[in-house]
């Protein structure tokens, strides 16, 4: 903590020693010093600031949004005899499940990439990059005749849109308002669905509609409007403050925190308790970090804890069953009786509204709820719909209204996930890493996410075609013990500033001092009167 802040709280101390009022209540926070800015200066959500941080941030989900395409967009046009019949696929085996991962592939290559660009051009210019580059997938993709040139237009648009990805979370995270972090920063992967929502119903809309080529080439093309949105905004917008401070832009970077936080004032508390703390944070780590090295991610203690809540949040994000209904819910929807192409889409498409709605409700509760209670609640209620899921399933055949079921649970399951765990899935790996090894980190997450991604999708792929419905059980064992290993390590982060997070992964228990609270007593007008340790785990 800094003199000043030090000095702050010693302040509020003699504040309450003397006694000087009345009519004051309580909070239960995680932090102090957070508690008090936020008190002094009461975020006005619609002033002209925080209006032009919705749009930012709106633009900066969008590139959240292209990875929700193409996972809706590939499991659609896989079931469209158009598609099947340009390529010779029967939409099942091993040549889908390459063509599927192929795009992963193409994310896994663009890792070294994306510490060089995220930090060594700014956060703006490496989303601008990788904007560009998957448009240059998406023109290949979309005008391909044979099935090389389609895998090598995946390739590109998932090199690019990792670069830009591992830039975004990052983007939106440093720059959302301390005092709503969860809610802002959350929204970004609900985008997600935004992305496919729009891609389950131009497919749905194409296959209805046209006869040939042109079913699946309409929303391959209508997938490269996403990222021209992007690429012609986002260089109008602020750099990430944090990005400039160590730079050695220190001025502007306290300019944006004023503009944007501070309703203009430099000298208003948030604004100064964030431009400190960051300040801060470089001083006291300030050496050489070229973009090369990875060893800062594991060479402390503290690091490797970071990284494995990082590595934890890539896999259970997509081995959570969740990737099974993105990839493959057409054939979910055909084993459990529905054999209707048109149908199968139109199922397809409406299902991620449930779980947009879901997920960004979820995203409002992040900072009331926390992380942990979020992520165990919203697997608990995954795996109970995914054993109801297993089991009309498997009577289907027997009882063909079962059927019903069978898509019922699926939406409950996808509501479920959405609002527990699809808001955490970038924000919460974001947030685990230090302003140092943000970039780098976050290209480790998409890194480790898209070999998550490929081990699952290309093993779907195999298992639907062998063992059918059997396959779901895998992912009920693997729910409950993703909650195990969350309630037992996983670090609470909300409440807290982006530095504050610091003393976390200092703690000899992380996961135990992450849950500890203190009590804030304020006054009517807003001045914080006493602080206590509240001595609370959640």
């Amino acid at each position: 903590m800094s003199p000043a802040m030090e000095n702050s709280l010693k302040h509020t101390d003699s504040v309450a020693d003397e006694k000087l009022y009345v009519d004051t209540h309580e909070i239960s926070t995680a932090s102090a010093v957070l508690e008090a800015a936020v008190a002094k200066q009461k975020p006005k959500l619609l002033s002209p600031s925080m209006m032009r941080l919705y749009v930012i941030m709106g633009i900066g989900y969008l590139v959240s949004t292209m990875n929700g395409f193409d996972s809706s967009l590939m499991g659609a046009i896989n079931a469209m005899d158009t598609y099947q019949e340009t390529f010779g696929l029967d939409g099942e085996g091993s040549t889908t499940g390459i063509i599927f991962i192929i795009y992963q592939i193409g994310q896994i290559a663009s890792f070294p990439f994306c510490g060089l660009f995220a930090d060594g051009y700014g956060r703006r210019w490496c989303i601008f990059i990788g904007c560009i580059i998957v448009l240059i997938g998406t023109a290949i993709q979309g005008s391909a005749n044979h099935l090389g040139q389609f895998i090598g237009g995946r390739f590109i648009l998932g090199f690019g849109a990792s670069i830009a990805s591992a830039a975004g979370p990052a983007y939106t995270v440093e720059l959302a308002h301390p005092a709503y972090r969860g809610t802002m920063a959350g929204m970004y992967n609900n985008f997600w669905w935004v992305g496919n929502i729009l891609a389950g119903w131009t497919t749905y809309g194409t296959n209805l509609h046209i006869k040939n080529s042109w079913a699946w080439r309409t929303p391959t093309v209508v997938q490269a409007g996403i990222p021209a949105v992007v690429a012609v905004f986002i260089l109008f917008f602020p750099e990430s403050p944090r990005w400039l401070i160590h730079n050695d832009r220190a001025e502007e970077a306290l300019a944006i925190f004023a503009k944007y936080h501070g309703e203009g004032d430099p000298n208003s508390p948030l604004a100064q308790l964030q431009y400190q703390e960051v300040l801060e944070d470089y001083h006291a780590s300030k050496n050489e970090n070229p973009w090369w090295d990875f060893r800062e991610l594991v060479n402390t203690r503290a690091a490797r804890y970071r990284l494995a809540m990082v590595i934890g949040m890539s896999f259970f994000g997509q081995w959570s069953g969740n990737n099974v209904v993105s990839y493959f819910l057409p054939e979910m929807i055909e084993a459990a009786g529905i054999t209707s192409t048109n149908t199968q889409l139109l199922i397809n498409a409406i299902n991620p509204i449930f779980s947009l709605i879901a997920a960004v409700y979820g995203a409002t509760c992040l900072d009331k709820l926390g992380r942990r209670p979020m992520m165990l609640w919203g697997l608990a209620g995954s795996c109970v719909f995914y054993i109801l899921l297993t089991a009309f399933t498997a009577q289907t055949a027997y009882h063909p209204n079962l059927s019903y079921g069978t898509i019922v649970s699926i939406y409950l399951f996808g509501i479920c996930f959405a609002w527990g765990f699809t808001p955490l899935q970038t924000l919460y790996a974001v947030e685990c890493l230090d302003n140092r090894t943000r970039a780098k980190g976050s290209g480790l997450n998409y890194l480790f996410l898209n070999v998550a991604i490929i081990v699952n999708t290309y093993g779907i792929s195999i298992g639907i075609k062998d063992i059918g419905w059997r396959l779901y059980i895998v992912y009920i064992g693997w729910i409950v013990i993703e909650m195990i290993l969350i309630y037992r390590f996983f670090v609470e982060t909300a409440g807290k500033t982006l530095e504050e997070l610091a003393e976390i992964f200092e703690a000899p228990n992380p996961r135990k001092y992450s849950t500890r609270k203190v009590r804030v007593e304020v006054t009517g007008t807003g001045e914080v009167v006493g602080i206590s340790d509240a001595q609370k785990e959640v």
